[in-house]
């Protein structure tokens, strides 16, 4: 079993109930060695549903305490997903420089102000132009930004869009975005950025991890090697879900290790150990 889990949600995120103590208590009882807790700061979510504006000083000084109080039995890395918004990068980017932060995610949940959770997003697009725009995004977001240790989900936006195209609203044509795809995921090896392995989607309903197989694949083609496993759990029961499964993808995709991180640095553990 994969020895850690990189993408962990407790109380300090909108749309999470799990106290700290009671993450760590249920990572240690799997047997991880390693655990990130990475909660959401998205500033000026555009729900009203969940409000994602974290308290960062509360965040790092209740995260640094858990972190020498649980030191005997698990390693927790101070995490961070961030929402990878162009226009809030002024504010976010002062965040990201603080020395504090063991591991970053960057995410992206929302597109031209519009979150991907919600239909608006989708309304007056075809599947593949709402596809095309979300990589547009997110391509324009992995350059812009700074301090990022690995993309998450990066085909987070399969998830959604069911409502406007009913049961096909997950499937990306590959040959209409894989030139865009690719320099993703050229710009990500160029500047020693990660690709998350997110187990999120099989309890979503969808045919796969995010990102699909084939993305995977073309990340590994093209000398991509910093791989990190997250369950994206927001609940107890959901932590390290589906790792076996992982696990076996990345051997057969020809991946060697997956990754931890300890001060922005990616430390690699052979998956054959």
């Amino acid at each position: 079993m994969l020895r850690s889990d990189y993408h962990v949600h407790t109380s300090f995120s909108g749309d999470c109930d799990e106290p700290l103590d009671r993450v760590l208590q249920r990572a240690c009882d799997l047997g991880l060695k390693e655990i990130a807790v990475t909660d959401h700061m998205d500033l000026d979510f555009p729900s009203e549903a969940v409000n994602f504006d974290l308290d960062v000083p509360s965040y790092l000084e209740t995260l640094g305490w858990c972190r020498a109080r649980w030191a005997d039995r698990i390693k927790l890395r101070i995490g961070l997903e961030v929402g990878l918004d162009i226009s809030k990068k002024g504010r976010v980017a002062p965040i990201l420089e603080k020395s504090d932060w063991d591991f970053v995610i960057g995410s992206l949940h929302c597109v031209d102000g519009k979150s991907m959770g919600e239909e608006g997003f989708f309304e007056g697009k075809t599947r593949d132009d709402a596809h095309g725009r979300y990589f547009e995004a997110m391509l324009d977001s992995v350059r812009a930004f700074s301090g990022i240790s690995v993309v998450g989900h990066m085909d987070f936006v399969r998830r959604y869009g069911a409502g406007t195209y009913g049961d096909r609203h997950s499937v990306i044509d590959r040959e209409l975005h894989k030139d865009r795809i690719d320099e993703i995921l050229q710009e990500l090896v160029k500047r020693g950025i990660g690709l998350e392995l997110n187990t999120s989607g099989l309890r979503y309903g969808l045919d796969a991890f995010h990102p699909g197989e084939w993305i995977l694949r073309r990340y590994r083609e093209l000398g991509g090697e910093i791989i990190t496993v997250g369950s994206d759990a927001h609940r107890l029961k959901d932590i390290a879900a589906d790792f076996f499964l992982a696990e076996g993808l990345l051997e057969a995709l020809g991946f060697r290790y997956t990754c931890s991180f300890q001060g922005r640095t990616p430390r690699f553990y052979s998956l054959a150990a």
